[in-house]
């Protein structure tokens, strides 16, 4: 389709910067794609592209059948955004919690909206709507979503970097990790780093224990996408941490980030070695949440961000 070469040219190839730092006073730098400048504003532009082209050309998909997705937020925004070019209706399986900004955003692309009170409520109405003939893209364990990373957004990388120690990431649907895990693993030995918000602990036990803040990680279930063998590190990131994290790139850099994206710069701070890592969208998302509220980190309060460059 047309309309596909049309969103290749507005997804993919974002910015990638070097982030000079400080923490506990050794120098250090982090490498960072800004995901935010993809058509709708995330990472998730990525793999909501190939989920649809090739639902499509497999004939999963036509136009003017609705497509559905559990999601906490982008992946269902960047559907949206995705269907109005392919001329396909979209319901979105949301549970409740989530930022105001991500509701109204997909109501604005022109989603229905189906609040549940969890996860699980949510998977079970988008089963429901399949059994009526809608498409489910099944994030969390559509092989094309990883796909997407491995192919794309990991190139991207490794074409401005040969050399990457450590890939640092959270795990929502796993396709991120897995995608450009795997990728630089092959290519150059690549560390491959998971952060695992504190309060839940989801990947460390095996199960949630609390509830975080981190919105868009670890989103009560383990995806089938995730592959515990591929990961050498889990690192555990506190939520006021995350978002005090995301508060300082903004302040002393100029980057809106999301809170997702202040956790992963902490990550790789913590693991050091010039670690590489994803921005995985902005802050506009989160005004209704406490990254627009005071918050106070001891380990924040370490690392002093000195520079920024674009490679």
């Amino acid at each position: 389709m047309d309309k596909f070469k049309i969103l290749n040219g507005l997804i993919g190839n974002t910015p990638f910067v070097e982030i000079t730092y400080s923490y506990n006073n050794k120098l250090d730098k982090v490498y960072a794609k800004l995901e935010w400048y993809n058509l709708s504003g995330s990472i998730k532009d990525r793999p909501a592209l190939n989920i649809v082209k090739c639902a499509y050309k497999e004939g999963k998909l036509v136009e003017g059948q609705t497509i559905c997705e559990t999601t906490s937020g982008n992946m269902g925004i960047s559907i949206s955004a995705i269907a109005n070019f392919t001329k396909n209706p979209v319901i979105i399986c949301m549970p409740n919690f989530m930022s105001e900004e991500r509701k109204k955003l997909l109501k604005m692309y022109g989603a229905k909206l189906i609040l549940t009170n969890n996860f699980k409520e949510a998977f079970l109405k988008a089963d429901e709507l399949g059994k009526d003939g809608a498409y489910l893209s099944h994030q969390f364990k559509n092989v094309n979503n990883e796909i997407a990373h491995f192919n794309l957004t990991a190139k991207e990388i490794y074409k401005k970097l040969n050399k990457i120690n450590y890939f640092v990431s959270g795990v929502g649907t796993g396709g991120t990790l897995m995608g450009i895990g795997k990728f630089l693993k092959k290519k150059c030995k690549t560390k491959i780093i998971a952060l695992d918000p504190k309060e839940s602990s989801l990947l460390t036990l095996g199960k949630s224990i609390g509830e975080h803040k981190i919105q868009g990680l670890s989103d009560e279930i383990i995806p089938k996408n995730y592959d515990e063998n591929l990961i050498d590190k889990i690192i555990p990131i506190k939520s006021n941490d995350a978002i005090a994290m995301a508060q300082k790139l903004c302040k002393d850099l100029g980057l809106g980030v999301g809170i997702s994206s202040g956790a992963n710069f902490l990550a790789s701070a913590i693991i050091g070695n010039g670690a590489t890592t994803v921005f995985p969208d902005d802050n506009k998302k989160y005004l209704s949440t406490d990254l627009s509220s005071s918050v106070e980190s001891e380990i924040v309060s370490n690392i002093k961000l000195l520079n920024l460059k674009i490679i």
